[in-house]
């Protein structure tokens, strides 16, 4: 879209007509539209007629007007017409096909063509105007500007309380734009008021400069809103797989529950079977015997009956022998019988009770890059140093990382080959880069976003490398001592600590001591052996004071008093504090490298935690860096150990 098109659709289109403005005007609400749309919308509302006011169709704000007895269509000509909407118009305006009209004629009906514009009075002139306003000796001196050729036309801003005055001066005790009568009358005590145009080159490159980091924001705020939509995606893609698990876990369950189902009924065929044939059996015999008790009966009956005397001796006679069955045991049956039962003796009480103490899972969260005292460290890379075509064995002393994109770059200190190295990635692919300088590098303060400063503790120099992401030797700063220990403390000061004599020294940047720090107790200096240094968020100054026998902490003021003194107790051997940085939490991270340990220290030193030991996989830590990704950087002598942390919730059960 031209930038014609896009200052008609956007800024010289009345809302009302929807056409390009005709005779606009601004209302006291600051919503501009043509004076003939404001007429008659405000015909159409009763309530502004009788209020003898003009109404804004978007905010319903009444604009009084002083002279309500001339007709309706009169009052918009007492509204202050926009110079500038009507500057634009007469530049950019589609109906005049870029021929500016000027604006003195065209209050008199007349349109004829603009050839200069006056910035004070913010007006297109034609040529018999223009003459006029050089003869007028008010006028004559006014910034004008040829329009022959395609210019950019400025607008000057005027006084509200003095309308015929122009914001010429610029307040800086007050820092408000006063035309010179304010100037004379309101600001006389003000130390310094000077032009406005004397201060614009610095306002502009103040805006410009803040424009540049908005857009630098609004492209992280991209990249996060990025991975907050990829990440929201993947949880929506994860949950399936979750549910799938549940479900493949809860089905593992019910195939074991319907296995010993079969079981169940497995055994209860084969017992109902046995009980089932032994009963057969003892029905069959029953039988048997019952018939034989039949047949004797029918017998004697016969016998009976038959009145032979004989026939009942004979009856008699088997009465009394053995074969003649004795008196009959009603409960013989049912005990013979009846005593077995084949039943199921279930637990289903009990399960029901334990049902939620049945190991089936757990559903967990689990936040990655979370720091806190709750929080677990977990090794996620493991960075060689070693670069291309090297031969000798490398010793990392300290590491930064910058956080770019999606990307980050680590640079470190190879104390044995007096270099420094970054390493990085490039369209995916892993990088290296490699800078020798004069003696070995030790600590390393981060300066800016791509700007880094080196201890050199050989020589009585710091030296200032651009990271690009690869390494560029930018300058040296000189200084009267050699210096180990090295943090930035403002864009423009650094702290650095000195081995002999001990000292913590505040510098500026061209290596001048501003203020040297040793707070004195009883025993002498606090300040032993500062091999590293590193600045808090309120702008503290923490020292790791490495000592075979006393090693301690000490968090100071800029001035040099003294907040805490950490040294470790209960310990077999003494600390020997060494690579120490702050947490996004605003605790301390510390590197004890007597016990291969990172230690967590609060906001007022007291202990909280051994983050990580040997057992994490770190063995001789002497650096430390945590970056914004709340990930740890540990220096593992030939290689750099990098630590996410992640942290475990549980959902609360409803």
């Amino acid at each position: 879209m031209t930038t014609q098109q896009q200052l008609k659709d956007n800024f010289l289109t009345c809302s009302i007509c929807m056409d390009v403005f005709d005779g606009p005007c601004t209302l006291v609400c600051y919503h501009t539209f043509c004076r003939k749309c404001v007429v008659r919308y405000t015909q159409t509302r009763p309530e502004a007629i009788s209020a003898k006011s003009l109404i804004c169709p978007f905010c319903r704000k009444m604009t009084k007007v002083t002279s309500s007895h001339k007709p309706v269509e009169d009052w918009a000509q007492e509204v202050k017409p926009s110079f500038l909407i009507q500057g634009l118009l007469d530049s950019f305006n589609p109906k005049t096909k870029d021929s500016p009209k000027c604006i003195l004629c065209g209050d008199a009906g007349e349109a004829p063509q603009a050839t200069a514009w006056c910035t004070d009075c913010e007006s297109s002139l034609c040529e018999g105007c223009l003459k006029a306003h050089r003869r007028i000796p008010a006028t004559r001196h006014h910034d004008v500007t040829n329009l022959s050729t395609e210019v950019k036309l400025r607008h000057k801003a005027f006084c509200k309380e003095h309308p015929d005055q122009s914001m010429q001066f610029y307040c800086t005790d007050c820092k408000k734009l006063q035309c010179q009568s304010c100037c004379i009358l309101y600001h006389r005590k003000c130390v310094t008021v000077v032009p406005f145009q004397s201060v614009m080159p610095k306002m502009i490159t103040c805006v410009t400069g803040v424009k540049e980091r908005l857009a630098c924001d609004l492209e992280a705020k991209d990249r996060l809103l990025s991975d907050l939509e990829t990440k929201y995606s993947e949880v929506l893609e994860h949950k399936p797989t979750v549910q799938s698990q549940i479900q493949s876990a809860i089905q593992t369950v019910i195939e074991a529950v319907k296995k010993k189902e079969r079981q169940l009924l497995a055994q209860l065929d084969e017992a109902t079977e046995k009980q089932m044939e032994r009963l057969k059996a003892e029905i069959k015999s029953e039988e048997m015997a019952k018939q034989m008790i039949c047949h004797h009966s029918v017998m004697i009956d016969r016998a009976l009956e038959s009145g032979n005397e004989m026939d009942t001796f004979e009856m008699y006679l088997w009465c009394e022998s053995e074969e003649c069955p004795t008196e009959y045991d009603p409960d013989s049956d049912i005990k013979h019988g009846l005593r077995d039962k084949v039943c199921f003796i279930h637990d289903c009480k009990e399960i029901s009770n334990n049902i939620d103490e049945v190991s089936l899972g757990e559903i967990d969260t689990i936040y990655e890059d979370v720091f806190d005292s709750e929080s677990t460290p977990v090794l996620h890379d493991t960075v060689d140093i070693h670069t291309e075509d090297e031969t000798g064995i490398p010793h990392v002393y300290d590491v930064v990382v910058f956080n770019e994109g999606d990307g980050d770059v680590i640079v470190v200190t190879d104390n044995n080959s007096r270099c420094l190295k970054s390493f990085y990635r490039s369209d995916n692919q892993p990088c290296q880069s490699r800078l020798s300088v004069p003696s070995s590098p030790r600590r390393i303060a981060k300066l800016t976003a791509h700007q880094i400063a080196v201890t050199t503790p050989e020589t009585t120099e710091i030296i200032v490398v651009e990271v690009k992401p690869h390494l560029v030797l930018q300058s040296y700063i000189s200084t009267r001592k050699k210096y180990f220990g090295l943090a930035a403390l403002t864009p423009t000061s650094l702290v650095a600590g000195s081995v002999s004599p001990p000292r913590v020294d505040i510098l500026d940047m061209t290596g001048n001591v501003l203020k040297s720090l040793n707070p004195v107790t009883c025993a002498g200096g606090l300040v032993s052996d500062p091999l590293f240094l590193s600045t808090s968020g309120q702008g503290h100054i923490l020292v790791s004071c490495s000592h075979a026998h006393s090693g301690h902490v000490l968090c100071m003021t800029q001035n040099g008093d003294v907040l805490f003194n950490y040294t470790s107790t209960g310990q077999p051997r003494a600390m020997n504090p060494c690579g120490i940085t702050e947490a996004n939490t605003g605790d301390i991270l510390l590197v004890d490298d007597t016990s291969n340990k990172v230690v967590q220290l609060s906001i007022s030193g007291t202990w909280l935690r051994d983050v990580l030991t040997s057992k994490d996989g770190i063995t001789f830590p002497y650096g430390l860096y945590f970056d914004k990704r709340r990930r740890l950087y540990v220096t593992n002598r030939h290689s750099v150990k990098v630590y996410k942390f992640i942290k475990r919730t549980k959902p609360r059960c409803k």
